[in-house]
C-alpha cells in the first residue's frame, strides 16, 4: 500500500526547486543518472498529431535508489548521501549534493512519476514515487515490491508537458548545448552514452581543438590549482564559461565574457570551485574576489587562444596573398613584436576576406590598397585601424569590436604602439645627435629658429617626469623679465624678424614647463636654456645661468614653500675651466647648485641624448626592435620638423 509523504519545508521553497529552463531541467536528470553510475541514459519523448508532447521519459541503467533513501530525498529535501560522500560507488565524482535535482523535472511537466529498480541479493526491488505539481508538499511513495530478474536503474516519466520548456531541449539545434555541457565530463569518464529518441549524442566528434593552461592562486593561506580549458567546438555553440570541479563537472555557467568568432567554451576546473558548491556559496561567485580574478585570467587566456587560432586559420589565405604579390610585408618578421604585429594583420585580412564578400571580387590593385591601409594603421597608430575598418573598408560592427578587443585585451595594441613610439624616439635621438655634433649640420642650426622649436615638443628627452607639462602665463612673464641675465637683449628683434608666433607661448630662448607635484598649488618649474650647437659652456655661461636661476626662483610670485625649480643649461660641450663645478662629489655630473627648492645643471647634449638612448635601447631590446639607419633618423626629423629645419638641410 502506498503512503503519502509530507515535505516539511515551506511551499515557496519547494516551488523554487521546480523552476528551471529546459536545458537545466533535463541536465539535472542526466546528472542524477550519472551520479548513480549509469552507463546508458535514454531520453524519449512523443508528440501527438497536434505537435504537442505526450510525455518525456529519462531512463538509465544505474544502481537505482534505495527505498529508505527515497523517503529521505522526497520528504526531507536533503537526505542525499552525496553530502557525506563525494564520489559514487564506481568512483565518479558527484555532481549533485542534496538530491534536489529530481524536482527540476517539474519544470518540464506537472506530473512526474519515478521508478526505481535496485538489485538486492539477486532480486530487484522496485518502488515508485509520484509528484503532482499541484500538490507539491505530498509526494506519494509506493510500497516496495520484489520482482524477478536483475533489473536495475531509474526511470523518470513526465506528463502534462510544458511545450515551451520542452522545446528548449528537444528542438534539433539544442541537442548541441547538451553535448557541450557534458563533453568535458565525458573526457574524464568516456564510458557512458546518452540517447535522445534513439539518436546518440556524439561526444567523440564534438571537439575541434582544445587548450589547457594551469594557474595557481593563494586563497585563505592555501594554494589552489585552477585548470583553464578552452574547448573549440565543431559546431556553433552558446559561448559560455563553466565553473567546474576537477573532473569537469559544471556547477555554474555564465556568459563567455569575450567576443569570439570561434565557437569556444571556457571550462574552469578546481577543487576550490567544488568546495564553494558544497557550501552553497558558488552562486555568490561574482562577490568572490579571488574567483573573479581567476575568471578574468581565463578570459585573457581565451582571447590569446582565439588570436592564435585565427592566425592559424589565416595561413592558407595569407599564402595566396603572398603568391599573388598582394601581401604588404616582404621580409621575414624579426622579433616577437614584429611577429605579433604580422599576426594581427593576418587576422584582420582574414576577417575582411570572410565578412566582406565584395573583397574577393575586387581587382588586385584594390585589394592591395586595402591591405596597405591596414598595414599602415598598424605601423603608425592602431587607433586609426578602427577608422579605416569603419569608413574605408566597412567591416561589420561585431567584427570591428572583436578585432578591437583582440588588440586591446591581448596587449598587442600596446606592444605595437610602444614599438612605434620607441623606434621613433630612438630615431629622433639619432637625428638630434647629428644636428648638434655633425660639423656639416651643426653649423647651419640655430638655437631659436631651429633647435628650440624642435626640442620643445620632445621634453621626454629630459626624463619621464617632464613628459607632460602645462603653460603658465605668470611663469612666462617672470622668465622674460630676467632674460638679460642670460645675455639676451634681442627678444623683440627675434620676434619681429619673421613669423615667430609660436615664441609667444614660450619665453624667448628658454624651454619651460610647469609640473604639478601631486598637491594643489605645488609645482616644479623646469627651465632649459639652449645654446646653439657651436657654443660651448664656460665661466660666462655658468655665471649667467646661476644669476638667472637665483633671480627667477626668488621672485615673490612663486612662494618657495610650494615651488621647486630645475634649471638646465644645455650646450654642445663644457670647457675644462668648469670641470670642478660639473664634477662635484656625491652629485651627478653637471649638477652645480643644489638646495631645497632649486637645482641648477650644466649639461652637454651628449649627456641628455645618451641617458635617453640607454633607456629606450633597453626597451627596444626587450621588444626585439630594430633601430633604423642614420638616414632614416634624419628622414624622421625632416618629415616631422621640416618647418623648423634650415632651408638647405639635407
Amino acid at each position: 500500500m502506498s503512503k503519502e509523504l509530507e515535505i516539511i519545508v515551506q511551499q515557496d521553497h519547494i516551488e523554487s526547486l521546480t523552476r528551471s529552463n529546459g536545458i537545466n531541467a533535463i541536465s539535472e536528470l542526466i546528472w542524477n543518472s550519472l551520479d548513480a553510475d549509469a552507463n546508458e541514459i535514454r531520453i524519449n519523448f512523443e508528440k501527438n498529431v497536434l505537435g504537442k508532447y505526450e510525455y518525456i521519459s529519462i531512463e538509465d541503467d544505474g544502481i537505482g535508489l534505495s527505498y529508505q533513501l527515497a523517503e529521505d530525498v522526497f520528504q526531507k529535501l536533503g537526505g542525499s548521501d552525496k553530502k557525506q560522500n563525494n564520489v559514487s560507488p564506481a568512483g565518479r565524482v558527484y555532481h549533485g549534493k542534496e538530491g534536489k535535482g529530481r524536482y527540476k523535472a517539474l519544470a518540464l511537466g506537472d506530473l512526474v512519476h519515478f521508478d526505481s529498480y535496485q538489485i538486492i541479493d539477486d532480486f530487484s526491488n522496485h518502488f515508485t514515487v509520484a509528484i503532482d505539481k499541484n500538490s507539491l508538499r505530498n509526494p506519494k511513495l509506493s510500497d516496495i515490491e520484489t520482482v524477478n530478474g536483475m533489473k536495475k536503474g531509474f526511470k523518470v516519466t513526465i506528463n502534462n508537458i510544458n511545450d515551451k520548456i520542452a522545446n528548449e531541449v528537444f528542438l534539433k539545434d539544442n541537442f548541441r548545448e547538451l553535448e557541450e555541457r557534458f563533453a568535458l565530463y565525458y573526457l574524464s569518464y568516456p564510458y557512458f552514452q546518452i540517447y535522445i529518441n534513439n539518436k546518440k549524442l556524439d561526444f567523440d566528434n564534438l571537439i575541434k581543438n582544445q587548450y589547457t593552461e594551469i594557474i595557481k592562486t593563494d586563497i585563505n593561506n592555501l594554494t589552489y590549482k585552477f585548470e583553464i580549458k578552452i574547448i573549440e567546438w565543431k559546431f556553433e555553440n552558446k559561448r559560455k564559461t563553466y565553473l567546474c570541479n576537477e573532473k569537469g563537472i559544471p556547477f555554474l555557467e555564465a556568459t563567455l565574457g569575450i567576443r569570439s568568432s570561434l565557437p569556444i567554451s571556457i571550462f574552469i576546473q578546481s577543487i576550490y570551485i567544488e568546495s564553494l558548491h558544497r557550501q552553497n556559496e558558488l552562486n555568490l561567485a561574482e562577490a568572490n574576489p579571488e574567483l573573479v580574478k581567476v575568471v578574468e585570467q581565463s578570459k585573457k587566456i581565451a582571447r590569446e587562444y582565439v588570436r592564435k587560432r585565427l592566425h592559424y586559420y589565416s595561413k592558407e589565405f595569407i599564402e595566396d596573398l603572398k603568391m599573388s604579390n598582394l601581401y604588404p610585408y616582404h621580409e621575414e618578421a624579426k622579433g616577437n613584436v614584429e611577429i605579433a604585429k604580422r599576426q594581427v594583420f593576418d587576422i584582420v585580412a582574414l576577417q575582411i576576406n570572410e565578412y566582406l564578400p565584395s573583397f574577393s571580387e575586387q581587382d588586385n590593385i584594390s585589394k592591395k590598397l586595402t591591405l596597405s591601409l591596414v598595414k599602415e594603421a598598424l605601423e603608425t597608430n592602431t587607433a586609426s585601424l578602427q577608422k579605416i575598418l569603419t569608413e574605408v573598408i566597412g567591416l561589420p560592427d561585431d567584427k570591428k569590436e572583436e578585432l578591437a578587443e583582440l588588440l586591446e585585451k591581448t596587449s598587442l595594441e600596446n606592444m605595437i604602439d610602444t614599438m612605434r613610439l620607441v623606434t621613433d624616439r630612438l630615431d629622433f635621438l639619432s637625428g638630434l645627435e647629428l644636428l648638434i655634433y655633425d660639423p656639416e649640420h651643426s653649423k647651419k642650426v640655430k638655437e631659436r629658429k631651429h633647435l628650440h622649436k624642435i626640442v620643445v615638443n620632445e621634453t621626454w628627452i629630459f626624463g619621464d617626469d617632464y613628459t607632460y607639462g602645462a603653460d603658465d602665463l605668470t611663469l612666462k612673464n617672470v622668465l622674460k623679465q630676467y632674460l638679460k641675465d642670460l645675455g639676451r637683449d634681442d627678444f623683440e628683434e627675434v620676434v619681429n624678424s619673421e613669423d615667430n608666433s609660436e615664441l609667444e607661448t614660450i619665453p624667448d630662448v628658454c624651454l619651460w614647463k610647469q609640473y604639478n607635484l601631486g598637491k594643489a598649488d605645488y609645482y616644479e618649474n623646469l627651465v632649459i636654456e639652449l645654446k646653439r650647437p657651436i657654443k660651448d659652456a664656460g665661466f660666462p655661461e655658468k655665471t649667467q645661468i646661476e644669476s638667472y636661476a637665483a633671480k627667477v626662483s626668488n621672485d615673490a610670485r612663486f612662494p618657495k614653500e610650494k615651488t621647486k625649480w630645475t634649471f638646465i643649461l644645455l650646450t654642445r660641450d663644457i670647457k675644462d675651466e668648469l670641470k670642478t663645478s660639473v664634477e662635484q662629489q656625491h652629485r651627478r655630473y653637471g649638477h652645480i647648485i643644489e638646495s631645497e627648492h632649486v637645482n641648477v645643471f650644466i649639461l652637454r647634449w651628449s649627456d641628455i641624448i645618451q641617458t635617453a638612448r640607454s633607456k629606450y635601447k633597453y626597451i627596444k631590446d626587450k621588444l626585439n626592435l630594430n633601430l633604423q639607419t642614420n638616414e632614416d633618423a634624419l628622414s624622421l626629423l625632416e618629415e616631422k620638423y621640416k618647418q623648423y629645419l634650415p632651408d638647405d638641410f639635407q
